[in-house]
């Protein structure tokens, strides 16, 4: 059996964010790594990963037995297994290279396969707020995929996610022109895998903040490599290869990533951390800092609004989002939910209120 991981998006509304979706690092691992791991009880025979141009090198290197496909086009899912047919002859399953799948719900769907080898088998979870895509339609003789249905007219609870096995993909490919969904709808002999267990998409920068939570497990995770001076105090939270928190530093909650330094006294809480950033004396509250970027002495990021409001549709609390390369000059503040581009520049001293785009300097 083959898996076709689909890694090939570019990810317009994960923006001001630069990294692909599925090269971000979550507990020293990218994203496509962990849903790689996650796939390997299905036992496949080839792994073919469907890839944008920019990423092929980067992913030929996590994957040397892979087969890398890239997808020249961004023209979506159909059109990345479609850049991948000339590779894919009989069973194969195919999955999304970011979303983050629990091993519970494959488990259950490669019982159906081994149940039933001779059926398309798809797989939905009961949807709950935050989740977003296309929805199963159980009325009729076959399995319907009914794509953003608009809400309270959902025909029903189950959301399906991209976990789909082909006992033929040749015949999948025979029908599927532009989009994905029309084409799965137009298969008859299917089945439906109703799983449980956790799922986590990432559609939006704010989601890797679920993603966070999910992966912690309320035991501290430290490298051997990682350095910890006295006072500070690490609670439930990932610290990767060769990061300095420094004294009476407070980490809770959150994933620090490779090669960063937390600096005395800084508080980071239910954030996300990538690589190569640096801070001193800071506050920074569910918040995403993609890599490369430097707090200055004193810069805070605010989560929470005074009115009590939503900062986004379901996110009472939500800080800062800074793309790769931002900086944050000494004392400077940034507003709840407000983004830096990449390599974004925020003087000392001010108060952010409106997000920067990328390379963008507010000077006052």
């Amino acid at each position: 059996m083959q898996l076709l991981v689909l890694a090939a998006g570019i990810g317009k509304r994960f923006q001001p964010l630069v990294t692909s979706k599925p090269l971000l690092p979550f507990l020293g691992k990218t994203l496509l790594e962990h849903v790689v791991a996650n796939c390997q009880g299905l036992k496949p025979s080839q792994i073919i990963i469907v890839v944008n141009p920019k990423d092929k090198t980067a992913v030929a290197k996590l994957f040397p037995k892979a087969k890398i496909v890239v997808q020249p086009a961004p023209n979506g899912m159909a059109g990345a297994v479609l850049s991948a047919r000339l590779d894919l002859v009989g069973p194969t399953v195919v999955v999304n290279g970011d979303d983050w799948i629990d091993p519970k719900i494959i488990q259950q769907f490669s019982r159906a396969i081994k149940t039933t080898p001779d059926k398309v088998i798809f797989t939905g979870i009961k949807s709950h707020p935050g989740l977003t895509g296309g929805f199963f339609s159980l009325q009729g003789q076959s399995l319907q995929v009914i794509e953003k249905p608009a809400e309270g007219k959902e025909p029903s609870e189950w959301l399906k996610i991209v976990l789909d096995y082909f006992p033929k993909i040749e015949e999948f490919i025979a029908v599927l022109k532009a989009d994905y969904e029309a084409g799965l709808n137009q298969l008859t002999n299917s089945l439906l895998v109703k799983a449980a267990g956790k799922f986590y998409q990432l559609k939006y920068p704010w989601q890797i903040l679920d993603l966070t939570a999910g992966l912690l497990t309320g035991k501290s995770i430290i490298d051997k490599t990682a350095k910890i001076y006295p006072g500070a105090q690490i609670i439930n939270s990932y610290i990767g290869p060769k990061v300095i928190i420094g004294h009476h530093c407070l980490i809770r909650d959150s994933i620090i990533e490779s090669g960063t330094t937390v600096g005395y006294y800084t508080e980071i809480a239910r954030s996300y951390v990538g690589p190569n950033n640096f801070f001193h004396t800071n506050y920074v509250g569910d918040s995403i800092i993609e890599g490369g970027s430097n707090l200055g002495s004193g810069a805070r990021l605010a989560n929470m609004r005074f009115d009590k409001k939503e900062v986004l549709p379901g996110k009472s609390k939500l800080g800062a989002i800074l793309a790769k390369g931002s900086q944050l000059g000494i004392n400077s503040s940034v507003m709840p939910g407000v983004t830096l581009g990449a390599k974004a520049l925020l003087a000392s001293g001010l108060v952010l209120y409106q997000s920067l785009s990328a390379g963008e300097f507010k000077k006052t």
